[in-house]
């Protein structure tokens, strides 16, 4: 199954920041920069970014942390590494590395970022793979470092709502789906003082929560 996910998204890589973009309704791409702006992350900080896709979080965590910080972005597929790498190279950052790996199993050492994130990808795991991604951001976090990841809300348009039920629906999962209604449960597993609040945008949320 993990196989087939990773050449499903391989495949993805052409098309994923389009649709990401069309769902959030975010084509100027301004909620990435919310997203990092909400972990509090300063120059000098360190990110990680957990299903990083083709980099666009990281990519802009990289700016905000600047020469003397650190960012990250994981993922399981080589496809979406390959378009990270590939657009990595135009902003000629020195603090960005990406690398190839689970993030049920982070290859990091604890304590070692002040900042997680994830963007339109914790819905999409399995709930075991969730709950050790969740756990893994927890680990890797320093005291006081925040998790935020972003979703997308439900859509107000009729057939990109039945859309969004259908994508729903084949997750399987009674408790993916409960998930994608309301993160906040889950993350409060973890950490504390969790926040959910609504983009600009509408078509977006940012679930964040603190390290203890």
């Amino acid at each position: 199954m993990k196989r087939f996910r990773r050449r499903y998204y391989d495949l993805f890589s052409h098309l994923y920041d389009k649709i990401i973009a069309l769902h959030s309704q975010d084509k100027r791409a301004l909620l990435r920069e919310l997203l990092v702006e909400k972990t509090g992350l300063k120059p000098g900080g360190s990110l990680i970014d957990l299903c990083t896709g083709t980099g666009a979080v990281a990519i802009t965590a990289s700016k905000v942390a600047g020469k003397e910080g650190l960012v990250i972005g994981v993922d399981f597929s080589l496809g979406m590494l390959k378009k990270a790498h590939q657009k990595a190279k135009t902003i000629k950052a020195t603090n960005l590395y990406f690398v190839l790996a689970d993030v049920a199993r982070l290859p990091f050492a604890d304590k070692s970022f002040d900042a997680v994130t994830c963007s339109h990808a914790m819905y999409e795991l399995d709930p075991l793979t969730r709950e050790a991604a969740l756990k893994e951001a927890y680990r890797v976090l320093k005291p006081g470092g925040c998790f935020a990841m972003m979703e997308h809300c439900e859509p107000k348009h009729p057939f990109i709502r039945l859309l969004y039920y259908i994508r729903l629906a084949s997750m399987g999962s009674t408790e993916n789906r409960t998930f994608a209604r309301d993160e906040r449960p889950f993350l409060a597993r973890y950490f504390e003082d969790v926040k959910l609040e609504v983009t600009p945008t509408g078509g977006s949320k940012i679930i964040r929560g603190i390290k203890k």
